[in-house]
């Protein structure tokens, strides 16, 4: 762990082989390749045992404590983001202090933002949901096995555009859609893809879920209200229950 880190949070021990964080940082299969599924989503899976060893070397474990700032709009990084444990909001920063959330990050996740293709400036906030225990990894390291490891090449780029074409929908619905359309998106996105239980608790603000469907906070209560009513969900302080899914789906597709 450098000694003259300047961000918020603090070190934390392995979680997964329970060693102190200067073995951990030389536990190949604790702390890196383990740390992503072993399906598709794996974007280690092409680097051999001294790739992994060159990558994590000096790679920075912190914990961001709930509304702490990961990554800031804006500003320079050398870093990307691996999510070990905990839930984000990736979110814009918009004018007249406006935020428009595109995402939520939770384990596993790797978000390698503007600093490996497009220079070192982020084009998004990142700030912790609840406590998060993450991994920066260096940029430079990254771009490095990038232009010596073709198939790690590969899996990188497809990471990437998949973040581009996940923004790209969004981009859709926040504009094609009328509000009940994007709140129901919004919902069944909270379902499917975030917590995959139903019901499930959801530790956001009113706000933040109606900055995720680019609406006022009035206007998603009042569509919340309408869906218990019509019997589509049933809610319980930050508790969401899915009753009729096809309906919201409905709803989704009609826009």
């Amino acid at each position: 762990m450098a000694d003259d880190i300047h961000l918020k949070g603090v070190d934390f021990n392995c979680l997964h082989c329970e060693k102190q964080h200067n073995d951990c940082e030389k536990t190949l299969d604790c702390c890196c390749k383990n740390c992503f599924n072993d399906g598709s989503t794996n974007l280690l899976k092409s680097l051999d045992y001294k790739e992994l060893d060159f990558l994590v070397d000096g790679k920075q474990q912190i914990i961001y404590k709930p509304g702490e700032t990961i990554i800031k709009q804006n500003t320079s990084s050398t870093y990307v983001v691996c999510i070990r444990k905990g839930l984000a909001k990736v979110y814009v920063e918009g004018v007249k202090g406006k935020s428009l959330v595109v995402r939520l990050i939770g384990q596993h996740d790797f978000v390698t933002g503007g600093d490996l293709f497009n220079g070192n400036v982020q084009k998004f906030t990142i700030s912790a949901v609840t406590e998060v225990h993450c991994c920066l990894i260096s940029a430079s390291k990254l771009s490095q096995l990038f232009s010596e490891n073709n198939r790690f090449a590969v899996e990188l780029l497809r990471h990437h555009t998949k973040q581009n074409n996940d923004l790209l929908n969004k981009l859709v619905v926040l504009t094609q859609k009328y509000m009940p359309g994007r709140v129901a998106d919004t919902l069944l996105y909270l379902k499917n893809h975030v917590f995959c239980v139903n019901p499930f608790s959801v530790p956001l603000t009113r706000q933040d879920l109606a900055d995720m469907s680019n609406m006022t906070k009035e206007s998603l209560v009042r569509i919340l209200q309408q869906f218990k009513s019509s019997g589509l969900i049933k809610t319980q302080g930050s508790t969401f229950e899915i009753l009729d899914e096809n309906g919201l789906q409905e709803i989704s597709r009609n826009g």
